[in-house]
């Protein structure tokens, strides 16, 4: 039986402690909807991380600490994924691969850094993420999906919980669906 679709090939990046991609990871790994191919971060990977990995994923480069991409970390990707890297992307990767983020607003509103803390300072009534290619300028590329909710609560940290917990629900699908689609 022919395959109805071509398995992408994905490289990830992260910053911080990686619960989307935990949660993408897991999701794959019962679905199997990509091959994942790279995870690089500027910081340290975390354990839980590294154990998904190991558990599930044969012959992934997993690269820590990492200050500059370079684009041989990315032979045989298909797409990168930054989900929650903190860094701006070298023009060069953007040029040579398709490359979409994960940003915890929705664009065009609150580009950058502390979205929350911002919305809840100009009394915004949602909040949200937004999927996006990533282009030349931060956080501009087309939007290819988003989520928004309504904001009931001031508190920043609970905020950024629900944010998290929105994310955590619906980040893998929608990323899957952009693979397929």
């Amino acid at each position: 039986m022919a395959k109805l679709y071509n398995i992408k090939k994905v490289s990830f990046l992260i910053s911080g402690d990686g619960s989307n991609l935990l949660k993408i990871l897991k999701n794959n790994s019962i679905n199997s909807a990509f091959e994942v191919v790279t995870i690089i971060s500027n910081n340290k990977i975390s354990t839980k991380i590294k154990s998904c990995v190991n558990k599930f994923y044969k012959n992934v480069l997993v690269m820590e600490y990492q200050t500059k991409l370079q684009k041989k970390n990315f032979f045989n990707t298909d797409i990168i994924f930054s989900v929650g890297y903190m860094k701006v992307i070298d023009k060069s990767i953007i040029k040579n691969f398709d490359v979409i983020n994960l940003h915890p607003s929705i664009l065009p509103s609150y580009k950058g850094l502390m979205t929350q803390k911002r919305m809840l300072i100009n009394n915004e009534k949602n909040y949200g993420f937004t999927i996006h290619k990533v282009s030349y300028e931060l956080d501009e590329g087309e939007t290819i999906s988003n989520k928004i909710k309504k904001i009931i609560t001031k508190d920043e940290s609970e905020l950024l919980n629900k944010h998290k917990s929105l994310e955590h629900e619906f980040v893998y699908k929608q990323f899957v669906d952009y693979l397929l689609g």
